[in-house]
């Protein structure tokens, strides 16, 4: 299971604000010059055209309908969605109690429902006891209460941040599960620092190519950041993302070529396919590495203890639901400063529209290129 996000969309929810109730520019109860509200805050819209779950199961049960919006509560935004991004998590939650989700319920939406945590666009309108944030605001959104596979969404101020100018729409969608984990992983659990060997096990996806990026600036010149793809455009995306050494993975023997490339070691290692690569990576590890598992299937493995014994090896998990407030908001600030000064720019690979939402969860786990190379969103 990829990393993601526990922290489901609500989309149920009572209905007791109208637009009188809507505060307009962001500034919380405050006064605000006479008719700002009315000009600035269209009413909220009663449906608007949104993928809409029934049932549990396939990509066939994601289906394009209209769908009632209920109206802002307070601490809520309203969000023009112009890109939402898709990630494995989706695919699992859609699966329901059949999928990998099962042991864990509670993070499962009631039906019917609409998927999407992360997502980018404008502030439509504000709800009550709002600071921060004006109408018009180009944002991106890590949650919401009625899912952003849709044209707008509502969401709570708490999960919404401004994007930079210098970010498109389709690149803020790309920042909340794919973009945190990565930092989360390298900053927070891998505790990278200057200087370091870094290798990124499986980097040509969305978590991996912005996993280079961060590590990239985090290393300096003095480190070294290799990573390993399985196919040419997945070579070419890491290469893009600014990798110093890619290596493909599906090459016989291709172990040896990442020991070649850092022969003391590596002093971090991101793992996106522990299930597969968790017994090589030990044997990577520099004295006193650290390894992240970012992702793995749900099965046993037979791995030597004496492996991590001889060079003091750490393996640590790596969940972003387990993030806390203090580290989320770390994370976001550097990001966003990372975003303005062009150190980060997430990697969108494939832009589909809101009504191939069933193709985009096809190919954001089986892709038909034969291998990941970027971010896959939904546009209008």
């Amino acid at each position: 299971n990829n990393n993601s996000n526990t922290n489901t969309n609500n989309n149920t929810k009572n209905s007791k604000m109208g637009l009188k109730d809507l505060v307009p520019c962001g500034h919380g109860a405050a006064e605000s010059p006479k008719g700002t509200a009315e000009k600035d805050q269209p009413a909220t819209p009663s449906t608007i055209p949104a993928i809409v779950v029934e049932n549990f199961g396939p990509p066939e049960v994601l289906k394009l309908a209209e769908k009632p919006l209920p109206e802002l509560q307070s601490g809520e935004v309203l969000v023009d969605i112009k890109a939402s991004g898709i990630n494995p998590s989706d695919t699992y939650i859609r699966l329901g109690p059949e999928g990998p989700y099962a042991a864990m319920p509670g993070i499962l939406p009631k039906l019917p429902y609409t998927p999407g945590k992360d997502g980018a666009g404008v502030i439509e309108a504000i709800g009550a006891d709002v600071t921060g944030f004006n109408v018009r605001d180009r944002v991106y959104t890590t949650n919401s209460v009625t899912g952003t596979a849709a044209a707008k969404a509502i969401c709570k101020a708490a999960n919404v941040y401004h994007l930079p100018e210098e970010a498109t729409f389709a690149q803020g969608a790309c920042i909340g599960i794919p973009c945190t984990t990565a930092y989360y992983a390298l900053k927070t659990r891998g505790q990278v620092r200057a200087a370091e060997k870094v290798l990124i096990h499986g980097a040509s996806g969305a978590v991996g190519l912005a996993a280079i990026q961060f590590a990239k600036k985090m290393v300096g010149p003095e480190g070294l950041v290799v990573g390993t793809a399985g196919t040419e455009e997945g070579e070419k995306a890491t290469k893009d993302a600014g990798i110093d050494v890619v290596v493909n993975h599906r090459k016989e023997n291709y172990v040896n070529e990442l020991k070649e490339a850092a022969p003391g070691g590596y002093d971090l290692i991101l793992e996106m396919f522990a299930h597969i690569n968790l017994a090589a990576d030990l044997g990577l590890a520099a004295r006193r590495g650290r390894i992240c598992i970012i992702g793995s299937r749900s099965q046993e493995i037979a791995v030597n203890p004496r492996h991590f014994m001889a060079s003091e090896v750490d393996v640590r998990g790596v969940f972003l639901g387990k993030i806390t407030p203090e580290e989320n908001q770390e994370a976001h600030a550097a990001m966003r400063s990372f975003l303005s000064d062009g150190s980060l720019k997430p990697v969108v690979a494939l832009e589909l529209k809101l009504a191939e939402a069933a193709l985009a969860h096809k190919e954001v786990m089986e892709p038909s290129a034969g291998g990941a190379s970027g971010n896959i969103v939904l546009v209008p």
